[in-house]
């Protein structure tokens, strides 16, 4: 998702240029309201700031923003499709000609060091949906990061300090916004401290938007991510092979590495034809299940879970207009704070200095360049 998220941005640059339309990085508050506009705005030689294809900038330019709004939906839909298709094919062709046991030619620390620098990005996201505002992401922090230790250490039965872990800090917030005299919508209009109101839209939206409207599908700006793609690719196949492989250490099972991996590849089937991100076990919810459920054989998590999914899918997502920007960016600390933990500081245990010196120094490259691509050439280099 992290992947998807600078997809979208690219895409987003590219149309709105082929498009004519003015682009610009910045955010900025609208002069005269009190609200924080979030997101990008329309830059111009005027010391007004115009929210971009929305009000006064949408009245002046419809044409050409319904047709950046077409084709952006268009494109992003493929886009996701594309990659999701790329790697569950890859998933299920890896477990067929059994070629999990290669991964183990990959040195650790170059593993280690781009799994760390996905843990640098989802904080930078954890960051970025509380707008760098301490008020929020340091209460986020303060719950995100301690749920995960307590996770990694088994403080406690996780079938309760999980849910009170999230939902009592989510309690006390709207017990602090009401006991301030603030509903939900001016929390949301003039605090900004939830994202903007999602709409219900039908499920078939995805393929008609998307197969519906193929002449709408920006392909130049689709190849802009092309080597992003490339790059992602890699590190999920890497990850999703030592998650696998990690969790005979962590869980009383014996793995069908092969098996598994190919399983991943043939439920990504649907998912790619559904438009949705690749999916694949993650060994911290399993370790979750594990301590809930008590044992490896159960499948009511894995069925509660798919429910789930299908209310939003098929239903409605108006629930997650009520999860305030603090409490998903403490989702990314919890799952941001893995990536830290074991991978870049616990891999110190068993590398040696030279070894862990070239985790810091990849990650060092990613975090000044914001690409993982120099960090992939640094690390092939190393």
């Amino acid at each position: 998702v992290v992947f998807i998220g600078g997809f979208v941005q690219t895409i987003a640059l590219k149309i709105a240029t082929s498009v004519d339309l003015t682009y610009p990085e910045s955010t900025r508050r609208l002069e005269g309201h009190g609200e924080l506009v979030q997101g990008r705005l329309l830059g111009s030689a005027s010391t007004s700031n115009v929210v971009f294809c929305t009000d006064d900038h949408l009245v002046q330019y419809q044409d050409e923003c319904e047709e950046y709004q077409a084709q952006l939906r268009a494109t992003v839909i493929f886009t996701t499709f594309f990659s999701s298709a790329v790697l569950g094919l890859l998933f299920f062709l890896i477990g067929k000609f059994r070629l999990t046991k290669y991964v183990s030619y990959v040195p650790t620390s170059i593993q280690e060091a781009f799994l760390s620098c996905i843990g640098y990005k989802v904080f930078k996201y954890a960051l970025k949906f509380s707008n760098y505002e301490p008020s929020q992401f340091v209460p986020a922090a303060c719950v995100g990061v301690p749920l995960y230790f307590m996770k990694a250490y088994h403080v406690g039965n996780p079938a309760l300090i999980m849910p009170l872990g999230l939902l009592v800090p989510l309690g006390l917030f709207y017990v602090y916004i009401y006991a301030q005299g603030v509903d939900v919508d001016t929390a949301r209009y003039t605090y900004d401290l939830f994202f903007p109101k999602m709409d219900d839209v039908d499920f078939w939206t995805i393929w008609a938007d998307s197969l519906g409207k193929f002449d709408k599908i920006n392909f130049s700006a689709w190849s802009a991510t092309l080597a992003d793609q490339a790059i992602m690719v890699i590190v999920i196949l890497l990850d999703c092979m030592l998650k696998i492989s990690s969790t005979e250490n962590k869980l009383p099972v014996k793995t069908d590495k092969d098996y598994e991996i190919s399983l991943y590849g043939a439920g990504n089937a649907l998912v790619a034809a559904s438009g949705s991100t690749v999916g694949y076990m993650q060994l911290k919810f399993n370790v979750i299940n594990y301590g809930v459920m008590g044992n490896v054989h159960d499948r009511r998590g894995g069925v509660i879970y798919a429910i789930l999914c299908g209310v939003g899918f098929f239903w409605t997502i108006q629930h997650f207009n009520y999860l305030p920007r603090f409490f998903l960016s403490a989702l990314l600390f919890f799952a941001g704070a893995g990536f830290v933990a074991e991978n870049l500081w616990g891999s110190r245990k068993y590398l040696s200095g030279m070894e862990w010196l070239e985790i810091l120094i990849i990650l060092a490259v990613f975090i000044i360049s914001g690409e993982l691509l120099p960090a992939v050439v640094v690390g092939m280099l190393l």
